[in-house]
């Protein structure tokens, strides 16, 4: 995991998490013990560091493959999607320990909570589904059924929306938690744009969708459900986190060892910041790594405690 100072977008600290097949993905930070969670996609565990001294201060075991996590402040727990497991890991960050384990539909991938209501989505990317999760009570209360294969999933606060990347169809799709309808459907670019992570910018209001096979960020306006932008960002993007400390954008850019910074008020790149130098081993024959070095930077988080972001490096 690398630690990047957004003042300079320089590496101050890089942390080694699990063994060398850990795969790290997805990371969060935890406001109720100021802690980051790593989700160890390769040995099933989930990292707990201490962004004090940034060390990790313990593992978690946890379904197979898991994918994404998220943190639930009605009940102060941690909510993890195992990919291959097709379930759904509840810890308990007081003790780091695993309380109850909640079966959801086929390879779950993203994951969001609605504060309207007090729900978690699931986004189940083999079933073509989404799980309804009531945390109160740590059971799937519904079933969403729509897309090809979803990925990503975001709150919009503004009009109390949840948006999900269908990786299959290239379409947003915009559900009504109200009654887990599907209100509307957004195409983002191009049909081999396979759109993945989707995040919300509470300073203009818009959504930014990773394109990871078009090379692009789409820009949505929630308010009539319209790509309004498109931000061509070069290889890979699929995660993306918002810094509040400076309003910035920073796209993790798998196939690539690049973190982009895209500036929302003009929604252009004006940054980039390389992490890591191997490359994943299947490229060995089709790219010049004298020239072309690869690493595969897959999820970032921004700790509030510091105001570092955290990129795990899963290759």
């Amino acid at each position: 995991v690398f630690v990047i100072n957004p003042m300079n977008n320089s590496i101050i600290d890089k942390i080694q998490v699990g063994p060398h097949w850990a795969y790290p993905s997805a990371i969060i930070y935890d406001p109720s013990n100021g802690y980051l969670y790593v989700a160890d996609s390769g040995s099933n565990t989930i990292s707990v560091i201490n962004p004090a001294n940034n060390t990790v201060i313990a593992n978690i075991t946890v379904g197979t493959y898991p994918a994404d996590i998220a943190y639930v402040p009605s009940n102060g727990y941690i909510y993890v999607t195992n990919w291959q497991s097709g379930t759904v890991s509840v810890i308990d960050p007081s003790n780091n320990t695993v309380i109850t384990t909640i079966p959801v539909g086929a390879f779950p991938t993203g994951i969001a909570y609605d504060p309207s209501n007090g729900y978690l989505y699931v986004v189940n990317s083999g079933f073509n589904s989404i799980s309804v999760i009531n945390p109160a009570t740590n059971r799937v209360i519904n079933t969403i059924l729509f897309g090809t294969s979803p990925v990503g999933i975001a709150y919009v606060p503004s009009n109390g929306y949840i948006y999900v990347t269908d990786y299959g169809s290239n379409i947003v799709f915009v559900i009504n938690p109200m009654n887990n309808s599907i209100i509307d459907k957004i195409q983002v670019g191009p049909h081999w744009a396979y759109p993945s992570a989707i995040i919300y910018d509470p300073s203009n209001g818009y959504l930014y969708v990773a394109d990871s096979g078009s090379n692009t960020i789409s820009v949505i306006n929630p308010a009539n459900n319209t790509v309004i932008a498109t931000i061509p960002v070069n290889r890979g993007p699929w995660d993306i986190i918002y810094n509040p400390s400076n309003g910035y954008l920073y796209v993790a850019r798998y196939y690539s060892n690049i973190i982009s910074v895209i500036d929302p008020r003009n929604n252009t790149v004006i940054a980039n910041i390389t992490v890591g130098l191997v490359p994943p081993a299947f490229y060995l024959n089709t790219i010049s790594w004298s020239t072309n070095p690869i690493s595969w930077p897959m999820g970032i988080a921004y700790d509030p405690s510091n105001g570092y972001l955290y990129v795990t490096y899963y290759w």
